[in-house]
């Protein structure tokens, strides 16, 4: 009596491990393929972010995109591949094993919780990128019209009415905050400056003022340097003038948490790439092409 309850006990033992054994396994191909469906949607993030990056590039050669925007948009490209790359090979080690023990489930059912959250985490990024770097982000000053010659500040006269100038890449800026208002955004504000290649007098007050600025060892600076710092000055002019603007704005964006200004000069460098029959003296290159960009903190 006592051995044929024992072959009961072990018979229904048996069935409860089979059973086990089966919802077990069935769990388990249900939870490889939801991170193989995982897996297939980073490499769709993949395909997007070398879109991404053409677009960059693009905006890159036709000089409207600023050095900041452009290198943080490639870093995050370079950085999410990199990262998406190390997930699908740790996914697929996991999905090709044959046996899976208590502490295989565990990492295959953490696996499948952080690759979902991570391609959330890069979808979104690469929606808000895309968004941005379909836009508009430059607007052209004409130097010429907010300088007078030989000059590097703006007169009060033409300071009052320069909000004018700005108010369309405000706009813009305060649009696209407002269609993110669940990522904390830092913004940045670039003005590069341009200038021609012609030669500054020695005796000009202009040739002293932009000297002492250079606080050069060598006492001559040529024209090359002189220009540079020329059109370095007018970018922080711009700068200037545009923080004074902003800060007379009224601006409800709660998610802005920092905003960067940067100037930069680039002196008798061509502003516009698509221009081949630029002059010394051309006024077409005295501009300062002010730039904005928004990124997620």
């Amino acid at each position: 009596m006592y051995k044929s309850a024992a072959n009961y006990l072990f018979f229904i033992l048996a069935i409860s491990f089979t059973l086990f054994s089966c919802v077990s396994q069935k769990r388990v191909a249900s939870a490889k393929k939801e991170l193989s469906a995982v897996d297939s949607q980073l490499v769709k993030h993949s395909n997007q972010l070398k879109e991404l990056d053409a677009k960059r590039q693009n905006k890159e050669v036709k000089n409207e995109i600023d050095d900041t925007t452009n290198s943080r948009i490639q870093k995050f490209i370079q950085k999410t591949n990199t990262e998406i790359d190390t997930l699908i090979n740790q996914n697929t080690i996991l999905i090709g094993e044959v046996t899976v023990n208590k502490e295989d489930w565990n990492r295959l059912v953490k696996s499948l919780t952080s690759s979902k959250m991570t391609s959330k985490k890069i979808d979104d990024k690469i929606a808000f990128l895309s968004d941005l770097i379909s836009r508009n982000m430059v607007v052209k000053l004409d130097q010429d019209v907010l300088f007078e010659p030989g000059r590097y500040t703006v007169e009060p006269a033409m300071a009052s009415v320069v909000g004018k100038i700005f108010e369309p890449a405000a706009k813009e800026i305060d649009l696209f905050t407002r269609k993110y208002p669940d990522f904390p955004l830092s913004l940045v504000i670039t003005a590069n400056g341009y200038a021609d290649a012609t030669s500054i007098s020695e005796s000009s007050s202009l040739y002293k003022a932009l000297k002492e600025r250079l606080q050069l060892s060598n006492p001559d600076p040529d024209a090359v340097a002189l220009n540079k710092e020329l059109s370095n000055a007018r970018a922080e002019e711009v700068i200037g003038l545009f923080k004074k603007y902003s800060a007379g704005r009224s601006s409800d964006g709660s998610n802005l948490k920092n905003v960067a200004y940067i100037h930069v000069g680039k002196g008798d460098k061509f502003p516009d790439p698509k221009i081949t029959d630029y002059k010394v003296d051309d006024p077409r290159r005295r501009v300062v092409l002010l730039f904005w960009s928004v990124f997620p903190d």
